[in-house]
């Protein structure tokens, strides 16, 4: 049985002309199995040198690549990403592999044999209509224990309805301070803080938890019927920043899955993150 299944991008960020294997949901299933967690993606990458490479990627960090196909027409997705301060900023490489997931019956029928407890996706590998209808119809085929939504707002690939759509279907929710200020202003009348965005896509949508993450001032955790709870940081020198948040998700889910409540789950999540942010890459060698 599966503990974790990721849907979307699997591509090679590119920093300061180095490739380093990343996309967020392959760097939540990484760090999820390195928390300890069985851990599969559901992607699609090129068949390519650095398609190949990224395979070899998944097997060495044990993360399943059974939901992962080659796609012999698209080539591998890239990120250039550029630093300031160790904060990254990205350009995201359009008709990449995967832009075209698209689950096989027989690989459905052998996901659905696995009972995976969660499902984990974003925005990003949504800005693709085929990527999108997969993603939709594993949230309708199955029926999962947890359904963590991490927004990601990433350049032009999302909209007000899409999110929207990602918040009605997700149990658990994650954002930035940053998206928490675009969305609130957006989708809710201007509850742009931490925690009065919080409190309004649980009144609007049948979300367990939302977690804002505030960098290295930590997070807020706000679930329903119960007071907000600030987790503070742990304090690193940053050396960059990719991936943190992708590192905090998996530590966050390791713990709340073995029954953690959402502050002790969260301070799991801080620690890993200012882990990743004090490396270089989104999944950097563990000491």
């Amino acid at each position: 049985m599966l503990d974790l299944v990721t849907f979307g991008e699997i591509l090679w960020d590119v920093i300061d002309g180095e490739a380093h294997i990343g996309g967020a949901p392959f760097n939540l299933a990484a760090h999820a199995a390195r928390c300890g967690l069985r851990a599969a993606a559901v992607s699609c990458v090129g068949d390519d040198p650095l398609g190949r490479a990224a395979l070899a990627e998944m097997a060495r960090l044990r993360v399943d690549r059974r939901w992962t196909t080659v796609d012999r027409d698209h080539p591998t997705g890239t990120v250039t990403v550029t630093l300031a301060g160790g904060q990254p900023s990205y350009t995201i490489h359009e008709n990449a592999a995967w832009d075209f997931i698209q689950p096989s019956e027989a690989a459905l029928q052998a996901l659905a044999a696995e009972r995976p407890h969660a499902f984990c996706f974003g925005t990003l590998a949504q800005r693709s209509e085929l990527s999108r209808q997969s993603l939709f119809r594993l949230l309708e085929l199955f029926t999962f224990r947890e359904v963590f939504y991490d927004v990601n707002l990433r350049q032009a690939f999302w909209s007000g309805p899409l999110v929207e759509a990602g918040l009605a279907r997700a149990t658990l929710v994650k954002v930035n301070a940053d998206e928490a200020r675009v969305l609130g202003g957006l989708l809710f009348e201007g509850a742009c803080a931490p925690e009065p965005f919080a409190r309004a896509v649980l009144a609007r949508h049948p979300v367990r938890a939302v977690i804002v993450t505030l960098g290295g001032d930590g997070c807020l955790v706000c679930e329903r019927d119960r007071e907000a709870v600030r987790c503070a940081g742990v304090k690193v020198e940053v050396v960059d920043a990719v991936g943190a948040g992708d590192a905090f998700s998996a530590a966050f889910l390791a713990a709340w899955l073995q029954g953690a409540t959402a502050a002790e789950a969260a301070e799991a999540g801080n620690r890993r993150g200012a882990w990743v942010a004090s490396q270089r890459g989104a999944v950097p060698a563990e000491a």
